[in-house]
């Protein structure tokens, strides 16, 4: 599958999963082209183009919530391996997340795998306080797309960002991207934030690949990103 410069020059939400997501209609998205992450298809009526999912864990526990029919026009970016087994806690430590599993059977799926620079991964945040995003200077995008780093924060910046970028959209708009433990699906609330989330070591390489990237979520949760009102870049 070939997905390189697939969208050339043009501009991509990214439709992340956090409560705030309930606040817009995203409906507006029907003609822009959208990257959904991990359960977005539990969202009524919202189907992204590109569903990404980094997390093994994720898939195994969410299986049927993320494989379905309902992506059968769309196409699955899924992290599913590793090229450092053995090395770090990827395959079966703490924190193991690119073990991978049997996808043989899903048609629609381009398949990344995780990579470092370093050739190890241990902690990406500072454990137990979980307050500060570590190894920074390790978090790379991958122009062809074949591997992806685990030092970013979220999926959003290790592996939609990335995606948007292989596809080469030069306008990048974040939504449902708040840094909080909440889901838009979510019974329960006020969880708090993740306050390691940031992307600040995502801006100096987009900008190398002269990508924007802006946040057009409510909730504004990262100064240092732009802010554009999300009706507003849609002119609603």
């Amino acid at each position: 599958m070939i997905l390189k410069d697939k969208h050339k020059s043009k501009r991509c939400f990214i439709v992340a999963t956090g409560s705030s997501l309930n606040k817009l209609n995203l409906s507006l998205l029907k003609n822009e082209i959208t990257i959904g992450i991990n359960l977005i298809l539990k969202k009524d009526n919202f189907i992204p183009n590109y569903l990404c999912v980094a997390d093994t864990t994720v898939m195994e526990k969410h299986y049927h919530d993320i494989f379905n029919s309902k992506m059968d026009g769309g196409v699955y970016v899924i992290c599913n391996g590793c090229t450092m087994i053995g090395k770090g806690n990827c395959i079966s430590g703490p924190g193991s997340t690119c073990r991978g599993i049997n996808l043989d059977h899903i048609k629609n799926k381009y398949k990344v795998l995780h990579s470092e620079k370093s050739g190890i991964f241990t902690d990406h945040i500072d454990w137990p306080s979980k307050t500060k995003l570590l190894k920074t200077d390790q978090y790379y995008i991958d122009p062809n797309l074949k591997t992806i780093s685990s030092y970013g924060g979220s999926t959003v910046d290790n592996l939609a960002i990335p995606l948007a970028v292989h596809l080469g959209c030069k306008e990048i708009y974040l939504i449902g991207a708040d840094a909080g433990y909440d889901h838009f699906y979510d019974n329960s609330s006020n969880k708090g934030k993740r306050t390691w989330i940031h992307y600040k070591h995502v801006l100096p390489l987009l900008e190398e690949f002269g990508v924007k990237l802006y946040n057009s979520d409510p909730t504004n949760a990262f100064p240092e990103l732009k802010y554009k009102k999300y009706e507003h870049v849609l002119k609603i």
